[in-house]
């Protein structure tokens, strides 16, 4: 949820050093993630909106929520652009070298309602990620309800014209992982979830909840 942030995008500030990750992700791999790809996808996304005055004033969920706002021949380019960065955004702010946050009471039970269990979705997350084919983003989101449910997407979508809210997100393109896992992503997925940050993913539900809350209100 980025809808107080516009045109022109800045990267968003990670609160980790990327040499944090020794037994997850090594330096290189997040360097070349955050510095090289993600800042790619913003600065993409700035050139294209640059020559769209009329779009520069919506935040990033905007643009992702009204593709139709974009012309014809830069819908393509934006979106990706857009969704490269939203994605990427979601991925960093997930993870966490300190994982001493846990769960909250609220979204447990949100968890719980869905899979019974903590366990059970941990099951059910690595098996959404290790059955995706080819490249794209797996997340644990909230819908307009409040529950929550594992879903993915192939290739550089979001789930954002869904009105499904992300709270964990996982990047399955093999730029995350490959340069420390090759093509172990078993392994990749089983070490994401050990370094979770539930500092970030317990506030990230209750902005939607407030967000669905004054929805219904209006």
């Amino acid at each position: 949820m980025y809808i107080d942030k516009h045109y022109p995008f800045e990267m968003i500030t990670l609160r980790y050093p990327l040499s944090g990750f020794e037994n997850f992700l090594d330096f290189q791999t997040l360097s070349i993630h955050y510095n090289q790809l993600y800042k790619g996808y913003l600065d993409n996304l700035n050139k294209y909106l640059e020559k769209l005055p009329n779009l520069q004033e919506l935040s990033l969920d905007e643009l992702l929520f009204n593709e139709n706002l974009i012309p014809k021949e830069y819908r393509e380019k934006v979106m990706n652009a857009a969704s490269g960065v939203y994605n990427h955004q979601e991925y960093f702010n997930s993870i966490t070298p300190n994982p001493t946050v846990m769960v909250s009471t609220k979204l447990k039970k949100a968890i719980e309602k869905k899979y019974d269990s903590l366990n059970n979705f941990y099951l059910e997350f690595k098996k959404v990620a290790n059955d995706l084919s080819g490249c794209g983003f797996v997340y644990l989101v909230c819908d307009q309800k409040g529950d929550v449910l594992i879903t993915s997407v192939k290739g550089n979508r979001t789930t954002v014209p869904m009105n499904l809210c992300p709270l964990i997100t996982l990047d399955m393109f093999e730029h995350a992982y490959y340069l420390k896992y090759k093509n172990n992503k078993k392994d990749y997925i089983e070490n994401f979830l050990k370094y979770i940050c539930f500092d970030f993913v317990n506030s990230q539900y209750e902005e939607c909840l407030k967000a669905i809350n004054l929805q219904q209100q209006n």
